[in-house]
């Protein structure tokens, strides 16, 4: 396929290779459009904000109650051989789910529960408690800036869609603007699918 809507400059032909399949299979998949000029306000969050990180492509998922855009990160790796001064440097890509949501979450990180957490949280409780959601509230790690307005905004319909959040995947929130990734680079485009679909049921959320 010619002409991807991604930057595709410096990258290795297996990973341009990969970036077309997941192309593909988000085609087939789901109503796929190029927003064209959108202002997605990635600075609030610390991921975009890395000078290694620049945004390579963003395609809208169209037919959702909130806007859903996938944005397809580009990430600059460098490091020098054992017995070199030559710097190898090279590009993988990551595919992060952004909606627009009706909803302020203050800042918020949602990610699931490690038993780590559980033991740091005996002594230095940060999390943000669910008291009437005890399945959701031992399954995930919730932290906030602002404890009542995250209470308000994680509603019950939104922590029932979470639920099937893969093992990886992170939520990031900065007031109506949220994330969805999981932190690896783009190589099987059902794993691209897959992060869609679930990015499709939180944009689904009134």
């Amino acid at each position: 396929m010619h002409n991807l809507p991604f930057n595709t400059v410096s990258l290795a032909a297996d990973d341009v290779q990969a970036l077309e399949d997941a192309y593909k299979a988000l085609c087939a998949k789901f109503s796929i459009s190029l927003p064209g000029d959108v202002d997605l306000s990635t600075k609030s969050f610390d991921l975009f904000i890395n000078p290694d990180v620049s945004i390579g492509g963003v395609l809208r998922v169209d037919n959702t109650a909130n806007n859903l855009y996938l944005v397809f990160v580009k990430i600059h790796y460098s490091s020098y051989g054992l017995r070199s001064a030559t710097r190898e440097d090279w590009y993988k890509y990551q595919v992060w789910a952004f909606i627009k949501s009706g909803k302020d979450f203050g800042r918020v990180l949602i990610r699931h529960e490690t038993f780590n957490d559980r033991i740091v949280g005996l002594l230095h409780p940060v999390e943000v408690e669910f008291k009437d959601d005890k399945l959701f509230d031992h399954k995930f790690y919730v932290v906030s800036n602002d404890e009542q307005k995250a209470l308000s905004a994680i509603t019950w319909s939104f922590r029932n869609a979470v639920m099937d959040m893969g093992a990886c995947v992170v939520i990031e929130t900065a007031g109506h603007s949220l994330i969805i990734g999981d932190n690896t680079p783009v190589t099987d485009p059902q794993q691209v699918v897959a992060l869609t679909e679930f990015a499709v049921k939180i944009a689904a959320l009134k």
